[in-house]
């Protein structure tokens, strides 16, 4: 048998691979494996299984795990897993597992090398690093090992290659290494050693004055990132180099076997032709970035929400060391502050990325748009909100309000070494709310405002930020303008520092337009920023004659006319962020002109690229372009730049509100303008994937349309997100849109609009648990159905009442709104509402305990679904009848129809609802006195469910673990 951890899991038998499928078997085998023939405590296998949380029972389902895993092994499992009295043990010879041979072949490479024996070092090594597949424990679902093994596993890879590279060079292969020494280094650039093979290679392949621009390059990394200077190993070379040290050539290279080693033709040889390799320092390893091979996807394993850093960052050295410094207890808060542009967000992004490996539990970043001029401040609620998303919390389980989701937060991140940084906050009452309350936790926080509350009251230590000092902001020009430009005007570039008030924003774009005019001197670029006096007075930095608006102006100005204008129409946007088909519609432009345009705006630094595709302002940026369309643009244009913008995403909304709920009733939609060009999702998960990237920005677009009036695209793009939010857990969010649509509705006279929203409305407080609100709206609804005479809108109506009727427990409510459900879909001929009001009839049957009478219901919606072609519903049907039989006894038959439901869950790769199926087989089979089929299926539901991390999880270990467990669940 072959065991690799080397890259992805694998295990092979006789050549033959052997599936392990389960996640957490899949982390159980690797925990094993990576201690081989070794005793795993149960305590450290549980940590790893449940990542550091495990359950009570963890010692009873660990045994029916390893149970799992050597029956997946085969008939060797019971031998190669050895249960001992404090956990298990697995047994593999070196030559049966990658990372045990690896082991064995770099040790004997490193005793060749101190032998003196280098080409036997060579091969040995290189027969070791031939072992990886690529990043360890790829496909283990473990954040723990990730955290824990994975770098350990890459830098015993690093340090394999670094040796082999020693080996080579011992050999005269110094050409060879060159291009591997130099993407390593651009990997590892902390690495000293690397960093002396590197410049060792290039001196004897006789490029000596690449070999002392690779030392310049080290050392200014090593200052400007951990501000340190380079070690003894690193200088001495240096100075070797410059003085052509012949100490430093090398052996001959040496060529293929049988043929004599060849002279280094690299340099004249000024010394015998075979010196000994100089013996090179190996300083302790000195490094703030993360192991050369990625530890693994953030989405699979930690929150990994910082930003990218602003390139070629200047300065703020006393500002780094104090945040490097900052102490230990209870809570590390700092606020940093200052004014606008002054580089609050650059430093604590800057900051944040360097420090990333202080904190492996990873980073939580969230702009809070406390001065966003187009729009409210975020609430706490809602950047809680995203905390939990990205902790991957599952929708289901995310609290509706603020003290809720405060309290799973903080929990959540309780004892882990975590950062979050807290951008653009407005003041100590939108940031409490998301302080951690623990000690292992760093809170950055960025304001305009001083937040001397928060430092009153929480202890934060505030950073007060001021604008560069002159020698920083002269390198900041010289970085982007290039040191010889920048040195030839020393009087132009102080005057320039002068007028820019040392702001890095406005630094940044006065360097952006002096490097797209060469021609251009600094001394005139001065004189236009002293002229240009008359914009963005409120946001001026407050030093004498300087405006930012001017700054702003150059950039502008220096646009061609398509893309100013496409600048003052993205301040028309609520945000917070953009597409380029959405921009496209805003200006009335064909897709590709927008991405152009937009392209010309992200080189001008006008606009932002924070992800790919998704175009956002910077909060000045967007006063500014607002300031520019009002000025600029006529109230028609403006408005009618407003329609296109709604009637795309309205457009685009409803097409993907179609394709995931294709029985949908539809609605006419508002006149579409000319020049719009809505998005087409191509199917159901593009659909949903649009949804899930643009309904930040369809909030804030309905939030538009009811303010300007627009009252139409108001409840309509209400309508076409509400089962998108439903499906999410968005239901707050879904609540607010339907009151405002409800109210728009109201607005436009429309009895039709106003049944429709209220039915939604009714639906969004049942899922809140507001359930008398709940029957009032719905309640509404149905009056106005009556009155219009509509037969299938009260059907809908009686729909969602049952649905309310079974949460809360009123199984004979229910039925009455299933039955009048079913009657009036039975009356307007309506299919697939009489498959739906079937089954919920049937279901209401068996909920009653009368199975009976349910049986020839869900017969019915069975048939009629499969008829039309719904595979959806026609899975909730055979799910249906499946507890039907089983409540009367058919066990066989209540099986038949469960594995035909659970086999189109799985077609549709709906993982709950293939859990729910399998916890219903299970009783199924337990009923029948089948304990082992109805054990292997409660067990393949709770896998899936703790994955989901949902809280169903729990009874259905209480199933595996309970003798007595019979009936449904």
């Amino acid at each position: 048998m072959e065991f690799g951890l080397l890259g992805p899991l694998v295990v092979r038998s006789d050549g033959t691979l052997i599936p392990v499928t389960a996640g957490k078997q899949r982390v159980l085998l690797a925990a094993l494996l990576l201690r081989a023939n070794q005793m795993v405590g149960v305590d450290e296998l549980a940590h790893a299984v449940w990542e550091g949380c495990p359950p009570g029972s963890a010692r009873v389902t660990l045994q029916n795990y390893v149970k799992r895993l050597r029956q997946v092994l085969g008939p060797a499992g019971h031998e190669r897993i050895v249960t001992g009295p404090a956990g298990y043990q697995i047994e593999a010879g070196p030559a049966e597992l990658d990372l045990a041979r690896f082991g064995e072949l770099t040790a004997a490479g490193r005793a060749a090398a101190r032998a003196g024996e280098w080409p036997a070092a060579s091969a040995q090594l290189g027969a070791a690093l031939a072992l990886w597949r690529g990043q360890p424990l790829a496909d283990v679902p473990s954040r723990t090992l990730a955290l824990t093994e994975v770098p350990r596993l890459a830098e015993m890879r690093f340090d394999a290659r670094e040796a082999r590279i020693d080996a080579d060079l011992h050999l005269g292969r110094h050409a060879e290494v060159i291009g591997e020494l130099q993407s390593l280094v651009a990997a590892e650039p902390l690495r000293e050693r690397l960093q002396e093979l590197l410049m060792l290679a290039l001196f004897r392949s006789g490029r000596e004055d690449e070999a002392l621009a690779a030392y310049r390059r080290a050392r200014r990394q090593l200052v400007e990132d951990i501000g340190i200077e380079p070690g003894p190993g690193l200088r001495s070379l240096e100075q070797a180099i410059l003085r052509s040290d012949p100490a430093l050539l090398g052996p001959p290279v040496t060529g293929p076997a049988g043929e004599p080693p060849r002279p280094a033709a690299s340099r004249p040889p000024r010394t015998p032709s075979r010196l000994p390799l100089p013996p090179l320092s190996r300083p302790p390893l000195r490094r703030a970035l993360p192991p050369a091979l990625p530890v693994a996807s953030p989405a699979e394993l930690r929150p990994a929400m910082l930003p990218a850093g602003v390139p070629g960052f200047t300065g703020r050295t006393e500002e780094l060391q104090a945040l490097s410094a900052m102490p230990g207890s209870p809570v590390v808060i700092t606020a940093i502050g200052g004014t606008a542009g002054v580089g609050k967000t650059a430093l604590a992004v800057h900051w944040a990325r360097q420090q990333a490996g202080r904190f492996p539990d990873g980073q939580l970043y969230v702009n809070l748009r406390g001065f966003d001029p187009s729009g409210d401040p975020m609430t706490p609620a809602e950047a809680l909100r995203e905390f939990l998303d990205a902790l991957q919390v599952p929708a289901g389980q995310i609290p509706a309000g603020l003290d809720g989701r405060q309290a799973l937060y903080r929990r959540l991140v309780n004892e882990q070494n975590i950062l979050v940084l807290l951008d653009n906050a407005r003041d100590p009452a939108q940031v409490r709310p998301l302080l951690p309350g623990s000690a292992t936790a760093v809170v950055l926080i960025t304001s305009r405002n001083d937040l001397a509350g928060l430092v009153a009251a929480d202890g934060a230590r505030p950073l007060t930020l001021d604008l560069l000092t002159g020698a920083d902001a002269r390198q900041l020009l010289a970085r982007r303008l290039g040191p010889g430009r920048v040195g030839a005007e020393p009087a132009a570039v102080d005057e320039l520092i002068r007028r820019c008030a040392g702001l890095p924003l406005a630094l940044a774009i006065t360097a952006a337009r002096a490097a797209a005019h060469p021609g251009f001197t600094l001394a005139a670029l001065a004189a236009e920023l002293r002229d240009a006096r008359d914009r963005l007075e409120p946001l001026s930095t407050g030093e004498e004659v300087t405006d930012v608006r001017a700054v702003f102006s150059w950039s502008y100005q220096n646009l061609q006319p398509p893309a100013a204008r496409m600048f003052r129409l993205l301040g028309l946007h609520p945000g917070p962020d953009i597409t380029a088909p959405a921009a496209a519609s805003l200006a009335g432009l064909a897709v590709p002109e927008a991405r152009r345009l937009l392209a010309e705006l992200t080189r001008g630094h006008l606009l932002a690229e924070p992800a790919p595709g998704r175009y956002a302002f910077h909060d000045l940026l967007r006063a500014y372009a607002i300031e520019l369309a009002g000025g600029q643009d006529a109230d028609a244009d403006r408005s009618a730049v407003r329609h296109r913008m709604l009637d795309h995403y309205l457009g685009s909304a409803y097409t993907a509100a179609l394709l995931i709920s294709p029985d949908r009733p539809p609605v006419t939609l508002a006149r579409v303008w000319p020049g719009v060009t809505p998005e087409r999702p191509a199917d159901h998960q593009a659909a949903l994937d649009w949804f899930e990237a643009e309904h930040h920005v369809l909030l804030a677009v309905v939030a538009v349309a009811a303010e300007t009036g627009c009252d139409v695209h108001a409840w309509q793009l209400a309508w076409a997100m509400a089962d998108f939010l439903d499906r999410r857990g968005h239901w707050q969010d879904s609540a607010a849109i339907q009151r405002s649509a409800l109210a728009a509705a109201t607005r436009l006279g429309d009895t039709r609009a106003q049944a429709m929203t209220g039915r939604a409305l009714g639906k969004a407080c049942a899922w809140l648990t507001e359930y008398d609100e709940a029957r009032v709206r719905l309640d509404e609804s149905l009056r106005v159905y009556q009155r219009l005479g509509d037969r299938s809108g009260q059907a809908r109506v009686h729909q969602s009442l049952n649905w309310v009727a079974e949460r809360q427990a009123r199984y004979d409510d229910a039925l009455d709104h299933a039955e009048q459900a079913l009657a009036l879909f039975e009356e307007v001929a309506d299919q697939a509402g009489q498959a739906a009001a079937l089954n919920a009839v049937g279901w209401c049957h068996v909920l009653l305990g009368d199975p009976e009478r349910a049986r020839p219901y869900c017969r019915r919606a069975v048939a009629l679904n499969a008829e039309r072609g719904t595979r959806r519903n026609e899975a909730l049907a055979w799910d249906s009848l499946g507890c039907a039989e089983h409540k009367l006894g058919d066990l066989a038959g209540a099986v038949d129809c469960f594995q035909r439901a659970l086999a189109i869950f799985r077609e549709f790769g709906d993982r709950f609802y293939e859990a729910f199926i399998l916890i219903h087989l299970g009783d199924a089979w337990h009923a029948a006195e089948d304990r082992r089929q109805a054990n292997a299926a409660w067990q393949q539901a709770l896998d899936i469910l703790d994955d989901l991390h949902h809280p169903d999880a729990g009874q259905v270990r209480g199933k595996l673990g309970r003798p007595g467990c019979a009936g449904p669940g």
